[in-house]
């Protein structure tokens, strides 16, 4: 028995050894396995920290340059303060910065609780809403929003980094930690409603809100508040200006105003009030951005204006374009809209060019050009440069850019208009007009002569200028012409160089614009004194510091106090005289009442060019016609350029007495 039992005993020796061993390789196993993980981790630990490293090293921080907001939109304002005209530049920004300061309290809530809801806990990067975002990609159910932090939104618009890559986000959200130290959160968020992206050609809170609810963004209400702040997340889908676009919009409103709610930025009765408000919408803002796009002739001539001014200030071209397209100035011109409009109206109406219905090529139509005047103040404040609707912005504009003859027109600046101030002639100075010979060329030609061959003998000189003697105008040119030449300098028309007889006639070798001509008639109106014109007055930027003060030169031109009375006096016997060239250019109010109107016809040589330049005792004008191609003006054409004057003057003059 005891022998039996020892045996038992030794193969019961044999387990656990065995065990021990199985025990022990599994145990090395397990220690090489953790081991090698352990190394596989740390290598990929060192690689991502290396990548993070490098990353971090290798990304500059923004610095005050880098959030300086560029193309805002730039604002043009007629006389009376309203605005004529935006200027987005060639990105077409829409933009107006506001202070954090007037921005609805909603709106802000609005845009925290749905993009950031942590963001004044967070310091750039909320980690609780990465891994959410990192898990939501792979694990079904969970929600699958952005990481990315007001701030990293913010960094990625700034820079333009948008790569969807790892490296690119560590250095997003590098820089947003960076940003969040040398910046307020009220200050991050200020530059975010105004950088953001708001659907067509919108940029910031506060053109948004003017475009698509036609509101101050003072004046949102909680469920506008939330409607835009929905916007930005994808201004495609959550277009407010097409039905399937508002359509989603509507249900992002609703979760934004949900997320409001349950962060107690809102009551439960602002909650049932916002949902139940009905919004209103500027249905039209794609037709007014479109009609804005397009400037008048006024403001293409501010434009130029303003850009010659500064480059002449010390600024580049580029430079000064820039200022004015992209960094929100002010611009306050002389505009009167009522006028402006007026000008616009009668230039696109094909009764007032009835030759254009038979000539279909638009290039090869009869044109036309008007500058209208306050003679007391030098202000410019209608422009049109062509006929029909204007379709292009900086076209070729005809009143300011177009130099042809004057013809008889510079009569009174050149010849009448001196010489009575020296007291050389008077009104009743006799001259003969008869044949005569003063061209040095063709000595044995009859040069000048009348218009229609006549002559009428002895005449006075108010007579002369009245039927618009050549003959007279050129004798008593001739002695004259230096003396001429310097008044017409100092009524902005400097041709000094020119002594050729033939100015006398409007025969210079360069012409004269409509602009030229009439500032230079408006010191006849402005009791001798000429007054340098200008278009704009001012240029403020989007900060409220002037940048340009527009000052005027002026001066007294006529020496003699009654000169410009007397002038008056012939030219209104211009029109009102029978024997007169201008009477198609008479003025009207709309009790068919005669408003007192002077001024002076011009035709030149092969009848290239029509004028009509004159005044009332409310405004100038000064209207120019023909073709662009110096082709001859028909018979059916004849005081196109007075009957324009008489009938775009009528109409600004319709409740004037």
């Amino acid at each position: 028995m005891q022998k039996k039992s020892k045996k038992v005993n030794k193969n019961e020796k044999k387990t656990p050894k065995v065990a021990k061993a199985f025990l022990k390789t599994l145990s090395v196993a397990i220690k090489t396995t953790i081991a090698m993980a352990l190394v596989i981790a740390c290598v990929l630990g060192g690689l991502l920290i290396g990548v993070v490293a490098g990353c971090i090293i290798t990304t500059d921080t923004l610095d005050e340059e880098d959030l300086y907001i560029t193309g805002f939109t730039s604002y043009i304002y007629d006389a009376d303060g309203n605005v004529i005209a935006e200027l987005k530049g060639s990105d077409n920004i829409n933009r107006s910065e506001v202070d954090i300061e007037v921005v609805p309290k909603h709106l802000l809530n609005a845009f925290i609780a749905i993009e950031d809801e942590r963001f004044y806990t967070h310091p750039g990067v909320d980690v609780k809403r990465t891994v959410g975002a990192f898990l939501g990609y792979f694990i079904p159910g969970m929600s699958s929003h952005g990481g990315s932090t007001i701030t990293q939104q913010m960094v990625k618009t700034i820079t333009g980094d948008d790569a969807r890559s790892v490296p690119r986000k560590i250095r997003e959200q590098w820089r947003a930690y960076q940003l969040e130290k040398d910046l307020s959160k009220d200050e991050i968020l200020e530059l975010y409603i105004n950088i953001i992206y708001m659907g067509h050609d919108l940029y910031g809170v506060k053109t948004a809100a003017k475009a698509y609810f036609e509101k101050d963004i003072t004046e949102l209400n909680l469920a506008e508040c939330a409607f835009l702040a929905g916007i930005t997340n994808n201004p495609g889908k959550y277009n407010p200006l097409t039905t399937l676009g508002r359509e989603n919009a509507y249900k992002r409103q609703v979760i934004i105003l949900d997320q409001m709610l349950k962060l107690d930025f809102i009551t439960d009765e602002e909650y049932i009030e916002a949902i139940q408000t009905e919004l209103v919408f500027n249905e039209d803002y794609r037709k007014e951005a479109s009609a804005n796009s397009r400037h008048s002739y006024f403001v293409d001539t501010v434009i130029t204006d303003i850009r010659n001014d500064l480059i002449a200030m010390g600024y580049t071209r580029k430079q000064a374009t820039n200022i004015i397209y992209n960094t929100g100035v002010h611009i306050y011109t002389t505009q009167n809209t009522k006028i402006q409009k007026i000008v616009e109206e009668e230039y696109c109406k094909i009764e007032n060019f009835p030759i254009n219905e038979t000539i279909l090529d638009p290039e090869a139509q009869a044109q036309s050009a008007i500058v209208v005047m306050d003679p007391r103040a030098g202000h410019v404040i209608a422009i049109y440069g062509g006929y029909g609707e204007k379709n292009k912005n900086l076209t070729f504009n005809r009143a300011t850019s177009a130099y042809r003859q004057p013809g008889s027109a510079i009569k009174p600046l050149l010849i009448y208009g001196p010489q009575i101030d020296k007291h050389i002639i008077t009104t009743g100075t006799v001259l003969e007009d008869k044949e005569v010979f003063l061209d040095p060329q063709r000595p044995d030609v009859p040069w000048p002569t009348n218009s229609g061959g006549w002559h009428a003998g002895l005449i006075t000189a108010r007579k002369a200028l009245v039927r618009s003697s050549n003959i007279c105008a050129i004798l008593l040119y001739k002695d004259n012409v230096t003396l001429g030449l310097n008044y017409l300098k100092k009524l902005g028309i400097d041709r000094t160089e020119e002594t050729q007889l033939a100015a006398g006639l409007g025969g210079f070798s360069r012409g004269v614009t409509p602009l030229q001509m009439a500032a230079a008639y408006s010191a006849f109106a402005n009791s001798g004194m000429y007054i340098e014109p200008i278009t704009y007055t001012k240029v403020v930027d989007k900060n409220g510091n002037v940048i340009i003060n527009k000052t005027q030169k002026s001066h007294i031109v006529f020496e003699d106090d009654k000169t410009p009375y007397i002038m008056t006096s012939i030219l209104n016997h211009v029109i009102t005289d029978y024997q007169g060239t201008g009477g198609r250019a008479q003025v009207y109010n709309n009790k068919g009442e005669k408003i007192p109107t002077a001024g002076k016809t011009g035709t030149t040589n092969k009848n290239y060019d029509y004028w009509f330049c004159g005044y009332t005792p409310y405004y100038t004008a000064a209207v120019w016609y023909g073709y662009d191609n110096m082709k001859s003006i028909t018979a059916s054409e004849y005081g196109s350029a007075a009957r324009l004057f008489g009938t775009v003057m009528s109409k600004i003059h319709a409740d004037l007495e």
